[in-house]
């Protein structure tokens, strides 16, 4: 009896104990719904769908439960297509108003109201890029996609200068909001655009350092680490065109200067460089350079054809995952052409050189 007993008690405690860490969201959407309604919440870096929302007289409601505080997407879509507004569940009440299309938080916790304020302010310091898109397109069409080089470096010039206001004001948010998780957002949405350096320097004093929704900017922290000069080589392992498995370090760290060059069939871009790789390739190679190409094609045959439609003579690695290819992860490529310029040492020199870059860093190090 006493055991039966003991036993009772300590499911009734669990229970409570369970309870008490449930948190209770109800979120309220209003003013001009639009069709399709914004009926769907989501996991805003999950596939989980948290609950689809109940209208009644012209208003959306959400109530959804969560262990953790966790963030989400309002959207109008099961397949997350069309978002319409995010915020942070946290177990406080939240309105959402839809105005004119726009959506913003109008309601909720202190983390939420920042949240809201710190997306206002981004959108006011991206609205440039936006009109700066648009007269872009309108030149493109004017001048049949030849856009003279004078104005061509106007646009560029004016594209960098936004992109770092962008940037430091995504650092400022991201600084000032160190006891929510409005700064996950933003470290997700920011990307690798904030740095290595102020990342790691904001994440040793953040209260949500160990939140699992960091771990991609924890991986590609890692990764662009591998790309810092003075980095080791990290081996990355796959196949040669002829299906013999071949490692990264049977070619950096041999006392040649070694180009990684990742690439694909499938990337215009890509094909555009090669001819200047191949030229460098051709000059240098004799000095003691080799190239290695890490291809994210995921069909062997496409990925051959266009070893041999390019002329490409120096070895070939891949594992046939494309963008999910593990030297994908290993050093962060987000974007293909990318590069990783490795001494006779095996320890990164520089990261991203195209163009001319690529053959003055050469000339640097092996001369003309």
């Amino acid at each position: 009896m006493k055991k039966n007993f003991l036993l009772t008690m300590l499911a009734a405690i669990c229970l409570v104990a369970c309870a008490e860490t449930q948190k209770k969201t109800e979120i309220k959407v209003v003013g001009d719904l639009g069709d399709p309604q914004p009926t769907f919440l989501h996991n805003m870096f999950g596939r989980e769908t948290y609950a689809e929302g109940q209208v009644a007289d012209g208003v959306v409601t959400f109530v959804v439960d969560t262990v953790q505080d966790a963030i989400a997407v309002i959207g109008r879509s099961a397949d997350r297509r069309q978002p319409v507004c995010t915020v942070i569940l946290d177990g406080q009440p939240i309105e959402v108003t839809i105005k004119d299309g726009e959506a913003e938080i109008t309601k909720g916790s202190e983390s939420n109201m920042k949240l809201a304020e710190a997306n206002e302010r981004l959108k006011m310091a991206s609205s440039p890029m936006e009109d700066l898109m648009k007269e872009y397109s309108e030149a493109h069409e004017k001048y049949n996609g030849n856009i003279p080089d004078d104005i061509m470096e106007g646009f560029d010039k004016r594209y960098d200068e936004i992109s770092e206001e962008i940037t430091a004001t995504q650092k400022q948010i991201i600084s000032e909001n160190t006891d929510n998780l409005a700064s996950i957002y933003f470290l997700r949405a920011a990307g690798d655009a904030l740095g290595v350096e102020f990342i790691e320097n904001f994440l040793k004093d953040y209260k949500y350092k160990d939140n699992e929704m960091l771990e991609p900017v924890m991986a590609s922290i890692s990764g662009e680490k591998n790309k810092l000069p003075g980095a080791p080589v990290v081996d990355f392992v796959g196949k040669d065109l002829e299906g013999n498995e071949c490692h990264l370090t049977d070619y950096v760290g041999k006392g040649k200067y070694v180009l990684v060059d990742f690439w694909a069939s499938w990337c215009g871009p890509c094909r555009g460089e090669m001819p200047n790789v191949k030229a460098n390739y051709e000059k240098y190679k004799e000095k003691g350079f080799e190239v290695v190409g890490i291809s994210f094609d995921n069909d062997k045959e496409a990925w051959a054809k266009g070893v041999k439609d390019l002329g490409i003579t120096w070895p070939q690695i891949s594992d046939l995952k494309g963008w999910q290819c593990a030297a994908s992860d290993l050093y962060n490529i987000k974007g293909i052409p990318a590069t990783i310029l490795y001494g006779p040492d095996g320890k990164v020199i520089k990261a991203g050189l195209r163009g001319e870059e690529l053959g003055k860093a050469l000339a640097e190090y092996l001369g003309e």
